[in-house]
């Protein structure tokens, strides 16, 4: 009798064991796993947000540092005129005849050296395209480099030189970039080339447009290409209105004639700021001594030895829940969004940039 009473025991200890967890023990694992699980998702969606915010930040600046990269070796070679960096060695002469130049560098000058001068007058024999952006902009040697300051404005009383569907960017400064390319070139009618004689690299150097080198060329004598770029911003990108976009007009022949090119640089760019670094010392060595706006009247005779860049990108889309409250301040700019522009992702990048070609005495 004990002994059946101690079995069932046993059966009813056995099932008692075998009947699992509790309602109450199952609500709270429930509870604990979407707790776990809401708190997975959330760090995922955290981590996604912070890689997304990361990677758009990431392509505004590589955006701005490849526009950078793009002006760059322009800067750099500034002023570089084949065996020269001499400007004031440059004549323009006609038919090869280098006793009877037509014009000095400082007759290709586009503005007077002194307010009180009389302005240069367009210098006769040039292809028409290259007075397109100004009076004797495309051949004034003696201004490697040249901007204008939060306003787009180029040469001297342009005829031909809009901006890219007739809409400068607000603000933006433009910076225009002369040297002569590094590669010989063929003599080309109607293209302004430069005849660059090692025998003579710091007294006598020739420019030329009708195609007539003034000398035989061989390894002392080289025809180089005249490169003029002014880069600039436009408020509209290609295929996308208000979308800013850094452009760039190049210098080149095009049937039969001069004239300025029009190229996209990099959609985005909503600013470009330039500085220009002189050599305000009494005897130039190269040095930068302090650094001026665009239009500075010391641009006139100071001698520029570096160029300081700044970029401001902004992304393609606007962001509904971000809003950007930041000032930007950097050259002469104070710039904060306002309304819509506010939803815009932004980046500003800078670089200052040494020539290459300027005077060390």
């Amino acid at each position: 009798m004990s002994a059946s009473r101690s079995g069932a025991s046993r059966t009813r200890v056995s099932r008692k064991g075998a009947a699992g967890l509790t309602l109450i023990e199952l609500m709270i694992g429930l509870v604990i796993a979407a707790i776990t699980v809401a708190v997975a998702v959330e760090v995922y969606s955290r981590g996604r947000d912070t890689y997304l915010v990361n990677e758009r930040v990431a392509r505004l600046q590589e955006q701005a540092r490849v526009a950078l990269a793009v002006i760059e070796p322009d800067v750099e070679l500034a002023g570089f005129y084949g065996f020269t960096q001499v400007p004031e060695t440059i004549r323009l002469v006609r038919g090869g005849n280098v006793d009877a130049p037509v014009a000095t560098a400082l007759q290709l000058r586009q503005f007077p050296l002194r307010w009180a001068d009389p302005l240069p007058v367009a210098v006769a024999g040039l292809p028409g395209g290259a007075h397109a952006c100004g009076i004797n902009f495309a051949v004034d040697v003696s201004m490697p480099v040249q901007g204008s300051n939060n306003v787009f404005a180029v040469g001297r009383s342009p005829t031909g030189c809009n901006a890219y569907q007739g809409r400068a960017q607000s603000g933006a400064d433009t910076l225009t970039l002369r040297r002569a390319e590094t590669q010989p070139a063929n003599a080309e009618a109607n293209r302004p080339q430069i005849l660059a004689s090692r025998h003579t690299s710091r007294s006598a150097q020739w420019m030329f447009a009708d195609g007539i080198a003034p000398a035989a060329l061989d390894e002392h004598h080289r025809v180089h290409n005249l490169v003029v770029r002014t880069y600039y911003v436009a408020r509209d990108s290609v295929g996308q209105r208000d979308f800013p976009a850094l452009r760039v007009k190049s210098l080149t022949r095009s049937g039969g004639g001069v004239v300025f090119d029009e190229d996209e640089v990099m959609p985005g760019v909503e600013d470009l700021q330039v500085q220009f670094g002189v050599d305000g010392g009494v005897a130039p060595g190269g040095r930068v001594t302090h650094y001026v706006e665009p239009g500075s009247p010391e641009l006139a005779t100071a001698q520029v030895v570096a160029v300081r860049l700044w970029l401001r990108v902004r992304s393609d889309r606007a962001e509904p829940a971000f809003v950007d409250g930041r000032t930007y301040q950097y050259a002469d700019v104070v710039f904060t969004p306002q309304g819509a522009e506010r939803q815009f992702r932004r980046a500003v990048v800078s670089r200052t940039i040494t020539l290459r070609n300027a005077r060390s005495s």
